[in-house]
Parts: structure tokens; C-alpha cells; sequence
């Protein structure tokens, strides 16, 4: 986990105007704690021991909780794999790598253990992911029993010191080192149990999307249906803030802490970048000495002290007057270690000669040590804090494209409900935030590229931002496309509301709109079942028939080579699941994308356009989780580095053979 710490790209760090006031800090919200229980089967792990093991862990965990919320026990295998929660299947497939991809804001806290049966012990998992804040538990916690009565027991000591309260941050004007944290559920209860003096709070940027927000359920699955007539909010998502935290000065009787800011950056938390506010969730620290090892942005750990100093304090900050806070360097283990324990935060600063000083807030989560990357060639810093801005550019470029696909078919689908007024609502909120998107994005894209020249890079790198170009100059396109949908529902509704206009004729006009809209995803199946419905609506009207049946010719299957072209490119293909998939699927799609273009297959190529949005998605969330120093993942790297160029290079096609 403390790769993807300090992995995670970092925004140019220009603003410090505290506009966090977008952001529920949801004082009376009660927490809906899941534990989410795996036991891998096993003889002795019988389905008595799986019952008692759900009984203990409630008893366990649920008095601690107390008013500020519900502990959920339930055990995946019960759970049906379409069951709607993509959290849960993909513990399932990937285990607890699936906790650090991002997903968009539930505000369930779900904490996964994991029970196996081996050389006569027990073994135990655990880790969280907190949906109010997107944080994961850093580490995966261990331990391992002999008695399986005892199971229950330890693993409700393990999750208890995970559970995290989570708050709202709020800054505290003319002091950029302080900040003041809202404990959500703090109007439920006293908070003073979880949350005292001394706590560290791991932090996240929060970002609305332009999709609505995801259902709610509870652990069992069941939907927690919104209220009558309201309309689902935006929803959140959000990005860990690396090398910054939070510790609690004091926690006053209204449950707000006052919190000092502990951070590597010259502004701690920028509201720059589409970043509504922040979140925070408490760690599960421990007094510990701190173990740091440094290594270069390249994974090279550094062997020697001879040109860097490493103090560490729980206090501050070193200044250098204090020599207790000087690690010493050990030789076997290239490690800087501090000569006492430090309770549950280490600000480490490492300084390379008298001018050349950083510093980093690490939390203290166990004994293990901590690798900070530290460059002592400036050049290498540069590059990987330049490749980095770029990594998070294609990827949000990549996030704006398919968000606004999404817009698209919610929009299409509330007009089929007969709801134009929230379709017209909808398409004007898709079409505010991919147009903010599309300028913040551009104006970072302007600067990384002016930049480009000037620093040693990998050789990806251009085709990063040329794709992320691409996928800019896609979402202005296609927002032009969404403002004459949005000018045209708003031409219904407001005929909807002339109590001079029959309802008949603004219904059909609702339902051309809703063509309209399909037909710029390519869905064409719909709309030629929405021709049928305005057919049945005017069946006098003969455009409508010469309209349906000159689709129907263009959408009509020529061959059975062309059907299995289709098939594969619109069924087949979005399923891949891996970078080999994606790799070994190239030949296939390059075939298939040949016979539809041999038929002039317009619409299939330009269904394929929204496929496409989602599958770049999908590789962005693959290659975050590769580690660049494992041999086995650098390959699978590279792989994904040349579909990433095949692909673009495809779409940039795929556009010109839909007539876009």
C-alpha cells in the first residue's frame, strides 16, 4: 500500500481558498459498517464455524459502534455474483489489490476477512474500504490461531483497530498548518471513544462526476430506494492525498477535531482540479520506532548514507536542533531507523547536503519499514513527478469521455420514462461538467506538453498525452453533440407546459429527442423500437416508416462474417478483463473492424465509439495496480503501453468510419 501512496500523482499545487463547503459532512449519518466474510473451504471450516464466526464478530464489533451505527456480518459465498455490488465481486476475483481501485462514493464502510485453514492454524485477513472517503486500510492486517473458537474474538480485536471514523475537513482561515475536521455521525453520539488526541487521519481529494450517485444497499444487497420524487445526486469519487495527514490536537464536545496539517507540499489540500473538499479516515497507528528506507523514483533502493541525513520526530518537523531525532543507518538492512519509538506519526525529513531538505508524514502502522522516494538526481525527480502529472491527466481524461457516455444513455433512458424535465436537467449537468473538465484538463494538457521538451521522459509518454489530447478533443465533439440534445428537450418541455400544444404531438417530439440520443451511441436496437413507438403515436405520419426502414437497411446483418464481427465488437470484446486479454484480443478486433468496414457498417462503428471510452477505463485501472519494479509486471507494462498505442491509433479510425 505504500507503493500506491506514493504513486499517486499529486495536481500542480497553485490554490489555497478553503471553497470545501460543497461537501456533506453528514453529522446524523449512521455508520453502515459491512464485514464481509471469505473462508476458503476447508474441512474443518465447517458451516457451524462460519455461523458462530458471523454471531462472534457481530457481538464483537457492534458495542463498540454503539448510536453511531449498524455492523453488517454476511459471508460471500452466499452472496450471488450478480448481485450488483462490483466491491464484492472483485474482492472475489482479485482479493484485496480490488480495494485500491477507484470507484465512486457509497458512503459504506466495507471490511473484508479473509479465514484459510493450513499446516494446522487458522490464518486471518483483514483490510477496509471506507466508501465516505475511498480510503483503504493501508496494510492488509494478519494473525494466526490455533483454536478456531477463537476466531471471532481476534478477528474482531483486528477490525476494531481498523474501523476508521471518518470526518469531513473543514480549513481554518489563516492557518494553513490547522484544520478542522467534522466527524461524520457525531450527531448521533458521543465520538470522544473512537476519536482522541494523538489520532492520525489519512486524507482524499473529493471530485463530483457527471453520473448520478450510486444506489445505496445494505449488506445483503437490498437497495435503500431514495425518497419519493427526489432526484439522485451527483456522484463523488476521489483520490488519496499522498504524504498528508492529519493529527488530532483535540476533539471538542460537538465532535469536531482541531487538527494540525502534516504535509510534503507547499499547500496541503488545493482546491484545484475539479476538487470539491476533502475527506479523511482514521488510521490504525501504533507506537513504534520508524524504519525508513529510500529508494530513487526508478524502485533503486539507496545502499548508502553518505550524502543523505534522515531525522525523524512525532512532534514536528525537525529544525536539526534536537539529536535524538537523527536515524541511524544500518548497513545490513539500508535502513534509517529512529532511536526511539514515536507514537503514531513520523515527520520524516530527509535532507541531502545543507540546502536540499523534504519532508514526509508517514503514519506508524507496524514495524515494517517505509520506503520514501527520494531522488538525488534532480532530473529523475522532475521526470517522475512529470510523468506522473501526465498518468493523471489521460486518466481523468479518460474518466470525462466515459462519464459523458454515461450521460448520454441516462439522458436517452429518463426521456423513455416520460421524465423530459429530469432528462433536460441531466443533460445540462453532463454538459456543465464535461465543459469544466474539458478546460481544466486542457489548460494541464497545454502545460505538460510545453513542458515535454525539457524533460527526460519515457518513451510512452507522448502517446499518453496524445491519447489524452484525443480523448479531449472526443469530449468537446461530443459536447457540442449533447448542447443540441439538451436545446431540443428543451424545446419539449416547454411545449410540455403550453397548455396550447397537444400532448400527443410534444410526446412524439420527446420521442424523436430520445432517437436523436441513441443514435449518436449507436444504439440502434432502441431506436428503431422507439420508431415503432412513435409510429403507434402518429401512425399517419410516413416519415416515420421511410425513417425506420432506411435504419433498418443500414443496421441489417449482410453475412454471417459480419454477424460475428458485430457480435465480437460489441459483446465479446468489453468483456476482457486483463492486459493479456486486451493484448491477445488486437488481432481480433482489427479483424473484426475490417469486415464491418468492408459492409460500411456506420452504426456498429459508432456503437464501438462508446465501448472504446470504457475499455481505456478499464486498462488505466489494470496498469495502476502493476508495480513497476516486479519483473513479471514490467512485461505485462509494456504490453499495456503498446495496446494503449494500438487502440488509440484504432479509435482515431473508428471515428473517421463512423462519419465523426
Amino acid at each position: 500500500m505504500t507503493r500506491k501512496l506514493i504513486l499517486a500523482a499529486a495536481a500542480a499545487l497553485l490554490s489555497t481558498a478553503p471553497a470545501l463547503a460543497q461537501l456533506d459532512p453528514e453529522p446524523k449519518q449512521p455508520y453502515v459498517w459491512r464485514v464481509v466474510v471469505s473462508v476458503k473451504p476447508h474441512p474443518l471450516l465447517t458451516a457451524e464455524f462460519r455461523e458462530r464466526l458471523k454471531r462472534d464478530l457481530l457481538a464483537a464489533l457492534q458495542p463498540g459502534l454503539g448510536a453511531l451505527g449498524t455492523v453488517e456480518v454476511i459471508d460471500l459465498a452466499s452472496r450471488a455474483r450478480d448481485g450488483g455490488d462490483a466491491l464484492l465481486q472483485q474482492f472475489d476475483d482479485k482479493g484485496f489489490a480490488a480495494l485500491d481501485v477507484p470507484r465512486d462514493l457509497t458512503g459504506a464502510k466495507t471490511h473484508f476477512l479473509r479465514v484459510e485453514h493450513r499446516d494446522g492454524r487458522i490464518y486471518l485477513a483483514a483490510r477496509q474500504y471506507d466508501g465516505f472517503t475511498g480510503l483503504s486500510s493501508p496494510l492488509v492486517r494478519t494473525q494466526t490461531i490455533r483454536a478456531p473458537e477463537l476466531a471471532g474474538r481476534t478477528a474482531g480485536l483486528m477490525l476494531d483497530r481498523d474501523f476508521g471514523p471518518v470526518g469531513t475537513v473543514e480549513p481554518v482561515v489563516g492557518r494553513p498548518d490547522e484544520a478542522r475536521l467534522l466527524i461524520r455521525g457525531a450527531g448521533l453520539g458521543s465520538v470522544k471513544g473512537v476519536v482522541r488526541s494523538g489520532d492520525v487521519f489519512a486524507v482524499a481529494a473529493v471530485r463530483k462526476t457527471n453520473r448520478p450517485a450510486p444506489v445505496v444497499r445494505t449488506a445483503t444487497g437490498k437497495i435503500v430506494e431514495p425518497p419519493p420524487g427526489s432526484v439522485a445526486p451527483p456522484g463523488l469519487t476521489s483520490t488519496p492525498r499522498d504524504f498528508t495527514l492529519l493529527k488530532v490536537l483535540d476533539v471538542g464536545a460537538d465532535g469536531s477535531c482541531r487538527c494540525a496539517v502534516l504535509t510534503r507540499y507547499q499547500s496541503a489540500m488545493p482546491v484545484t482540479g475539479g476538487v470539491i473538499g476533502y475527506r479523511a479516515m482514521k488510521l490504525g497507528t501504533i507506537s513504534a520506532p520508524v524504519a525508513v528506507r529510500l529508494a530513487s523514483t526508478d524502485g533503486v533502493v539507496y545502499k548508502t548514507a553518505s550524502a543523505v541525513s534522515v531525522r525523524a520526530s512525532d512532534r514536528a518537523f525537525s529544525t536539526g536542533g534536537d539529536p535524538t531525532e537523527v536515524c541511524a543507518f544500518d548497513n545490513a538492512t539500508y535502513q534509517f531507523r529512529s532511536q526511539r519509538p514515536l507514537a503514531n506519526v513520523a515527520c520524516v525529513t530527509v535532507a541531502l547536503g545543507p540546502s536540499q531538505a523534504k519532508q514526509f508524514p508517514v503514519p506508524i502502522l507496524s514495524d515494517d519499514p517505509v520506503t520514501i522516494p527520494f531522488d538525488i538526481d534532480p532530473a529523475k525527480e522532475e521526470r517522475a513527478a512529470f510523468e506522473r502529472a501526465v498518468l493523471k491527466t489521460a486518466t481523468e481524461a479518460a474518466d470525462a469521455r466515459q462519464a459523458q457516455s454515461v450521460c448520454f444513455e441516462a439522458v436517452a433512458n429518463l426521456i423513455s420514462k416520460q421524465r423530459n424535465a429530469d432528462a433536460l436537467a441531466r443533460a445540462e449537468d453532463g454538459f456543465k461538467a464535461a465543459d469544466a473538465a474539458d478546460k481544466s484538463l486542457s489548460d494541464e494538457l497545454a502545460r505538460l506538453k510545453e513542458q515535454a521538451p525539457r524533460v527526460q521522459k519515457a518513451d510512452n509518454v507522448d502517446a499518453i498525452l496524445a491519447k489524452a489530447e484525443q480523448n479531449l478533443a472526443a469530449l468537446r465533439t461530443y459536447n457540442v453533440q449533447l448542447a443540441g440534445h439538451r436545446d431540443k428537450i428543451a424545446k419539449v418541455v416547454a411545449r410540455e407546459n403550453d397548455p396550447s400544444v397537444a400532448a400527443k404531438e410534444a410526446q412524439a417530439e420527446a420521442i424523436n429527442a430520445r432517437i436523436a440520443l441513441l443514435l449518436a451511441r449507436g444504439d440502434v436496437d432502441e431506436a428503431l423500437a422507439a420508431y415503432d413507438q412513435l409510429a403507434f403515436l402518429i401512425p399517419g405520419d410516413a416519415d416515420v416508416k421511410v425513417r425506420k426502414d432506411k435504419l433498418a437497411a443500414e443496421w441489417k446483418v449482410k453475412d454471417d462474417a459480419h454477424q460475428k464481427a458485430r457480435d465480437y465488437l460489441l459483446k465479446t470484446w468489453p468483456g476482457v478483463q486483463t492486459v493479456a486479454d486486451f493484448r491477445d484480443s488486437l488481432p481480433l478486433i482489427r479483424s473484426a473492424v475490417d469486415e464491418c468496414k468492408k459492409h460500411k457498417d456506420t452504426w456498429t462503428m459508432r456503437k464501438l465509439l462508446t465501448v472504446f471510452s470504457t475499455a481505456v477505463v478499464k486498462l488505466n485501472d489494470l496498469v495502476a495496480q502493476l508495480d513497476p519494479a516486479s519483473d513479471a509486471d514490467k512485461k505485462l507494462l509494456a504490453d499495456a503501453n503498446q495496446v494503449g498505442k494500438t487502440m488509440a491509433a484504432l479509435e482515431q479510425e473508428v471515428r473517421k468510419l463512423a462519419g465523426e
